[in-house]
């Protein structure tokens, strides 16, 4: 039996045995009328209670302080792998144990940059592995479950939740329960980023942040879904989902905008137009589903006018479907996600007609249609835009921020994994790259400089 069944027989008995024994002990007498017999009920029905926590799950009491483990550590200006000595974890934390982490673009300046690290810190957020211990009063995942440890948490019960934007989850606000979970040498203590790390051999994770998955898929696939991959599906399967039909732009070809590009083909989107300066992601594009590839370098004057142009459809009659040309306020593009960003390093490969990333921000709203959507992902964009008062109030978009492009990790994780099963999307051809812990310098210098696609760490 599967690890799921398993779980919700598990679900099942803590609540039937409660009415099962009782209805047994009172000779058929609905609940409701043993309330009503009294003290006899009552006793029964407390009986069936004891016997049902019985069958919870169970969970790991033992103490896992001081337990070794490697990790990168930023502390002060520098970074290395270090010896650390593990904390007791909280009553509503997870021990894991990594198994594969996703080097993200966004996270290459936390381990290549100049900034002065007071407390030192494991960098990345997200992460992969194996579930070695639960504390008192966790219920999502158990020991030896493969689980997910996810950019993005999802309680299901605080009041973004509750009114449908788990993306924005409280829990995210990781600042109130970021604290030490190890021990350097010299007894100082370490936190992690965002409160994951993920470039280490163990993390400490709320339980908020974690998705057991039930698949046999290698774990390196897996763990795209805690940032990139899943970042890029979501953008074309949350927000504005994409229809079938439409014309979709997305805005670089690194590993979210090649999952855009997949996700856009998994919704059998009509016209699907990438923009990417460096040649073997265009390549790449083309590969996974882009029906046309467009260089920013050669095209950055005209490319608004050029794409508003390829999305203007085939007629301007308005009684049959049709629209005014494509330099009117409502030409452009259903769908777009803007995935390009700015330099955070300079590229060692082609570089964009801007290292700011505020041309294709602005770009991706021109190319917009009225009435369609805009899903911004990127990162590192450095300065102001400003936009036209009248048409900004007046465009009619739909712009979306890009907190992993509107997922719901809980309930999106799962589906992503039954899409790659079904090889509908192509995770590993993402990944170009994978390095050992020792290798994590050496592997986001690959990632700033933007040689490799896609980098992941195997721990």
């Amino acid at each position: 039996m599967s690890d799921s069944a398993t779980q919700g027989d598990t679900c099942s008995e803590r609540s039937d045995p409660i009415a099962r024994t009782a209805n047994a002990e009172s000779g058929g007498l609905s609940r409701r009328s043993m309330l009503k017999a009294g003290a006899l009920a009552a006793a029964t029905l407390t009986a069936a209670r004891a016997q049902a926590q019985t069958d919870a799950p169970s969970v790991a009491t033992g103490s896992v302080a001081g337990r070794p483990f490697r990790a990168f550590v930023r502390s002060g200006t520098t970074g290395s792998v270090e010896d650390l000595r593990l904390r007791e974890i909280g009553r509503r934390q997870v021990l894991v144990r990594t198994t594969a982490s996703c080097g993200c673009y966004t996270i290459t300046r936390s381990v290549l940059g100049d900034r002065d690290y007071e407390t030192p810190t494991i960098p990345n957020h997200s992460g992969f592995g194996v579930v070695e211990a639960v504390g008192a009063e966790v219920r999502r995942v158990r020991e030896g479950d493969r689980v997910l440890v996810c950019g993005t948490p999802e309680c299901g019960v605080c009041y973004q939740c509750l009114h449908g934007n788990p993306e924005a989850c409280n829990y995210l606000n990781s600042q109130l329960f970021n604290e030490p979970i190890a021990d350097m040498a010299d007894g100082t203590g370490v936190i992690q980023q965002g409160a994951i790390g993920g470039l280490s051999e163990l993390m400490v994770a709320m339980e908020e942040y974690c998705i057991p998955l039930f698949t046999d898929l290698p774990d390196e696939e897996l763990s795209l879904l805690g940032d990139t991959l899943a970042a890029g599906l979501s953008s074309t399967l949350t927000y504005g989902r994409v229809e079938p039909g439409s014309n979709v732009v997305v805005f670089g070809a690194g590993p979210i905008g090649l999952a855009a590009v997949q996700g856009a083909v998994s919704q059998s989107a009509g016209q699907i137009i990438v923009i990417e300066p460096v040649a073997y992601r265009r390549e790449k594009a083309v590969e996974l589903g882009a029906t046309t590839v467009l260089d920013p370098n050669v095209d950055t004057d005209t490319l608004v006018e050029r794409v508003r142009e390829m999305c203007y459809g085939p007629t301007d009659r308005l009684d049959a479907g049709g629209r005014y040309g494509p330099g009117y306020r409502y030409g452009g593009a259903d769908f777009v996600i803007e995935a390009s960003g700015g330099d955070l390093f300079p590229p060692a490969v082609e570089p964009g007609p801007d290292p700011t990333g505020l041309l294709a921000l602005r770009q991706s709203w021109d190319v917009t249609r009225g009435g369609g959507h805009l899903t911004l992902l990127a990162a590192g964009q450095r300065g102001e835009i400003s936009f036209p008062t009248a048409r900004f109030c007046l465009s009619t978009r739909s712009i979306h921020g890009g907190q992993m492009g509107g997922m719901h990790p809980m309930r999106d994780a799962p589906r992503y994994v039954t899409m790659i099963e079904s090889g509908a999307i192509d995770a590993a051809a993402v990944i170009t790259a994978t390095y050992p812990l020792d290798g994590v310098v050496e592997g986001f210098e690959r990632v700033a400089d933007r040689s490799e696609l896609g980098v992941v760490f195997t721990l």
